[in-house]
């Protein structure tokens, strides 16, 4: 298991996801570790965003208002600090290396997620 006490102190973590059960088990499993916030909507996302300050974003691509993608080029500059993490069930387009370039996201996750990863995910941008 990975060591959580290497996380950044008081690290916040916004995971976007119009999947509840995704969301409840993200908020279960990473509550502990870190402030977690999850939103059901790319709205409730961008109004946290607003709120809190957040170290790690993660963002489903597959949304039902905007895909994950569209929302992290809208949040990339306002939000240039945040680490952004996208994750989905897709393959690895060129529309996603394009964007990844670009520096829309900093890293991708293929759902369905595994824990493990992502605390070492989380572990290599905390430090």
């Amino acid at each position: 298991m990975c060591n959580v006490t290497r996380y950044q102190k008081n690290m916040s973590i916004l995971y976007i996801d119009h999947e509840i059960n995704n969301l409840n088990s993200f908020k279960a499993s990473f509550r502990r570790d870190a402030t977690v916030y999850v939103a059901d909507s790319t709205d409730a996302g961008m109004k946290i965003l607003k709120e809190q300050q957040i170290d790690v974003i993660f963002a489903d691509h597959q949304m039902p208002d905007m895909t994950g993608l569209e929302f992290f080029k809208m949040v990339s500059g306002e939000f240039p600090e945040s680490i952004r993490v996208l994750m989905t069930g897709q393959a690895y387009s060129a529309e996603f290396k394009h964007a990844e370039v670009r520096g829309y996201f900093h890293s991708y996750i293929s759902k369905p997620w595994d824990e493990q990863d992502l605390r070492r995910l989380i572990v290599a941008h905390s430090v």
